[in-house]
């Protein structure tokens, strides 16, 4: 194996953990890359839940050293006529459905996964993280030619965000996705909104409350709400040492307003 072939595979599927998928992923990458290592991103997207996928992809891949292969299983449509694709991109490697998953990527090269080399013996209708991604994310990680995975495809299917609207008295947009600890992740990204506010001279709305705009947990009390610029640079809701999604009542695509 060339020095410079990527060996470290990156997983993030919508699996969970109670079951056996996870594992037989593995195994059938440690049989056919003996020397990988593996790196779980996450397990926990919700079932089915391309955008989320999409999303937590998004705020992790460039941490990674060039060559790593990440592994996305989120995969509603697997059996039917969707593609099956590995990416390059940025000196990385994805491999996937085309289903939006990897949608955000720029300046990529994509193929569909058509070549036999790389599908596991008796593939089946309903697990190609094992019988097809496994296997192709696999023979990239051991050093096999991109260009022999398949033939080349044209553009990827979108990652479909929620759109961010700029009126005259503010920003509208909506809640994304939740983290572990509950705290809801915004479409409202810093930068997009200093364009054409400055950020700490809007009010933060979720209706019909009023959150404070603050930098981090510990500006307001124990319990109270608060609206801050996470780590990615969007806007975030919390409870300081609370759940917001659960005292909130807080819903995926839930309206939320930067106000002036």
């Amino acid at each position: 194996m060339d020095a410079a072939s990527p060996t470290l595979i990156a997983l993030l599927t919508d699996f969970g953990m109670r079951d056996w998928y996870v594992g037989a992923m593995k195994g059938v990458l440690l049989r056919n890359c003996p020397q990988a290592q593996l790196v779980d991103i996450t397990h926990s997207i919700s079932p089915g839940d391309i955008e989320a996928g999409a999303f937590v992809l998004s705020q992790c891949w460039r941490e990674f050293p060039p060559g790593t292969v990440f592994l996305a299983v989120v995969d509603p449509g697997v059996g039917t006529p969707r593609k099956a694709v590995a990416v390059r991109a940025n000196g990385h490697f994805f491999v996937g459905p085309d289903n939006g998953l990897f949608g955000f990527l720029e300046n990529y090269e994509a193929r569909e996964i058509t070549g036999t080399d790389f599908h596991r013996t008796g593939t089946s209708h309903t697990f190609h993280g094992r019988d097809i991604f496994a296997p192709a994310a696999a023979r990239l990680a051991s050093g096999a030619d991109f260009a022999s995975i398949g033939t080349d495809s044209d553009n990827l299917v979108s990652t479909v965000w929620p759109q961010v609207e700029f009126m005259r008295e503010g920003v509208h947009g909506c809640i994304i996705a939740f983290d572990h600890f509950g705290n809801a992740i915004t479409n409202l990204r810093r930068e997009d909104v200093a364009v054409h506010f400055s950020p700490e001279s809007l009010h933060v709305s979720l209706h019909p409350d009023r959150l404070p705009l603050v930098k981090t947990f510990g500006d307001v009390s124990p319990g109270a709400p608060l609206a801050y610029f996470g780590s990615g640079g969007f806007l975030e809701i919390a409870i300081n040492g609370g759940n917001a999604r659960d005292v909130l009542g807080l819903k995926k695509h839930q309206t939320v307003e930067m106000l002036t």
